[in-house]
């Protein structure tokens, strides 16, 4: 394993190239702290050899007005330092957010099925954080603290040289211990990422199926899972913290050693030969303190780098992900469609490999017509839709709209013309009339109206505050039934194309059904329409059906002609009427 990624470092860094001229200034501060740092000890020294031992106290006081003027420049330049360094880190990591989130908005639903979506909140909030931390507390205070350590140094070599060997006689064992330490530790700082995304997913996942685990009555057993997982995460902790508590001590015990070795060469230089001064030692016990601590905060930041290099590798690897529709195929994009004639011509799919799904699948909707698709559940009806709103790319067979293949089409415009109603349907926690334009500029009365033409208003106005109903995450409030009407109604509105009805009846009492259908009967009107239906009483008068088994087409034709084969269609139809 690498201590370091320097690659992901880099590209971490490229992103400063917009903002040169903030981390500029961060840098001259930095290197100015430095060197008001450095020049107290340097004014201490020279006060004690030429004015204390002096009685000089006029020369004294000049020397403490210095010293309180480098202070207040320090205090200054800290300041700045601070506020720039994380001015920094949020202009960069909300670049990265943008950029991430822009990315995942893009990507086919076939990567989120592969993704936990507790992982994905991750990526976007928790290691981007993490990320902050390499601008805001990382590459610009380890510089800063390694310029200050290079002057420390050299003032030391400037002062004494015997002293300067002595003080840096510890080094060596510091500069093994530290490589050692930041191998553990990066191996901790992943464990602690990778615990933090699977307790993300792990509460994500159950927060959302609450209702299933209590009925279930399996609250225990998901808590003690919980337990093992946030110990998991707790240890990987308590690693850090124990290489800490080994090498934070060994920085101390060297730096003490440095110090008690210039006391003791010091005190009997001053005796016997005296070549060194009072003022010499009494530097160079302040410079060792500034020697030691940076290395002890540059092991610190060296970690917070690690672990915002360990973050960023995970972003970074969504970033550069490239699994959009448009980016896996190398046609030309048409932008105009218009309302024409489906084909699906010998249409092969998996989601699996060696698993078919569709199996040369061939069928027409003609233009301005109804096609409803029935068959057993996992014979491919929900599939269709899917393959035709491009979330997932065919292995073989083409698609198309007026003998154009839909992968010509810029999938953008490809989806504004196509109208969905699932039968899992996405809700904002916003008003009810914010629900049904959902993001589009649409004005009030378009909404009215569109009620008013489709029949909903009984359905609106039964709401305490009608359109102003305020719907909690996940359409908490709302009836199955209710959230697929508010969805057929945020379809409607659009105006589409192409209408596809993804068993959209599925969950509605006999009441709501009654409305929905006269409903459906103005909404595919001039609309070449697909619906995907269980309940067949919605599909008798549309003007073709077709049967799916195993991914083929095994049936064809009208609602009567169907019934006169008795094949399947029939079955299905008896079925359901006697029950």
């Amino acid at each position: 394993m690498k201590i370091f990624d320097f690659k992901l470092l880099k590209e971490l860094i490229s992103y400063l190239k917009d903002h040169l001229k903030i981390f500029i200034l961060a840098v001259i501060a930095s290197v100015l702290l430095g060197i008001f740092s450095t020049s107290r000890p340097l004014l201490i020294q020279h006060a004690f050899d030429n004015y204390i031992l002096f009685d000089n106290s006029s020369g004294f006081l000049n020397i403490i007005i210095l010293i309180f003027v480098c202070i207040l420049f320090e205090s200054g330049l800290q300041f700045y330092f601070i506020f720039q360094s994380n001015f920094l880190a949020q202009t960069i990591i909300k670049k990265i957010r943008v950029r991430i989130f822009s990315k995942l908005i893009n990507f086919p639903v076939s990567f989120f099925d592969k993704s936990p979506t507790g992982q994905l909140i991750t990526r976007v909030i928790s290691d981007i954080e993490a990320i902050s931390s390499v601008f805001s507390q990382g590459l610009l205070v380890v510089f800063g603290d390694t310029f200050k350590m290079i002057l420390v140094v050299i003032c030391m070599f400037f002062i004494s040289w015997q002293l300067a060997l002595i003080s840096l006689i510890c080094l060596p064992i510091l500069i093994i211990s530290t490589s050692i330490f930041q191998k553990y530790m990066k191996k901790a700082f992943i464990d602690v990422r990778k615990y933090i995304s699977k307790i993300n997913v792990f509460v994500f996942e159950n927060i959302i199926g609450m209702s299933i685990i209590q009925l279930f009555a399996k609250e225990q057993v998901v808590f003690e899972k919980f337990k093992i997982l946030n110990s998991h995460h707790r240890d990987s902790h308590i690693k850090t913290v124990l290489y800490f508590s080994i090498f934070l001590p060994i920085v101390d015990v060297c730096s003490a050693i440095a110090m008690g070795l210039i006391v003791w060469y010091g005190s009997i230089n001053i005796i016997t030969v005296n070549t060194i001064s009072v003022g010499d030692m009494i530097a160079f016990i302040l410079l060792i303190n500034m020697l030691y601590r940076p290395l002890r905060s540059i092991a610190d930041k060296f970690n917070v780098l690690q672990m915002g290099i360990v973050a960023s590798s995970r972003v970074f690897e969504i970033i550069n992900t490239s699994v959009t529709v448009d980016e896996i195929t190398d046609f030309k994009t048409i932008k105009t469609i218009s309302n024409g004639k489906i084909s699906f011509e010998n249409v092969k799919f998996y989601y699996k490999k060696n698993e078919n799904v569709l199996n040369g699948l061939s069928f027409d909707i003609e233009k301005n017509k109804t096609l409803a698709i029935v068959g057993p559940t996992g014979s491919g009806k929900t599939t269709i839709i899917n393959l035709f709103m491009r979330w997932y790319q065919i292995q073989s067979g083409s698609i198309k709209i007026d003998e154009i293949n839909i992968e010509n089409y810029d999938t953008t415009e490809l989806r504004k013309n196509i109208g969905v109603v699932l039968q899992d349907s996405f809700f904002l926690s916003d008003t009810l009339m914010n629900n049904i334009k959902f993001y589009r500029k649409i004005d009030d009365n378009t909404v009215y109206k569109a009620v008013k033409k489709i029949g909903l208003e009984s359905f609106i106005n039964k709401f305490p505050d009608k359109y102003n109903y305020m719907i909690g995450e996940r359409g908490a409030g709302l009836s199955v039934g209710e959230k697929q009407l508010i969805s057929f109604l945020r379809t409607y509105i659009t105006d589409p194309s192409y209408l596809i009805l993804d068993e959209a009846t599925s969950s509605m009492d006999p009441q709501t059904e009654i409305l929905i259908q006269k409903s459906i009967k103005k909404l595919t009107q001039n609309r070449t329409s697909i619906i995907i239906a269980h309940r067949l009483s919605t599909i008798m008068n549309v003007n073709k059906i077709i049967v799916l088994e195993n991914g083929r087409v095994t049936e064809s034709g009208s609602h009567d002609e169907l019934i006169q084969n008795k094949g399947k269609y029939a079955d299905y139809f008896y079925q359901q009427f006697i029950d």
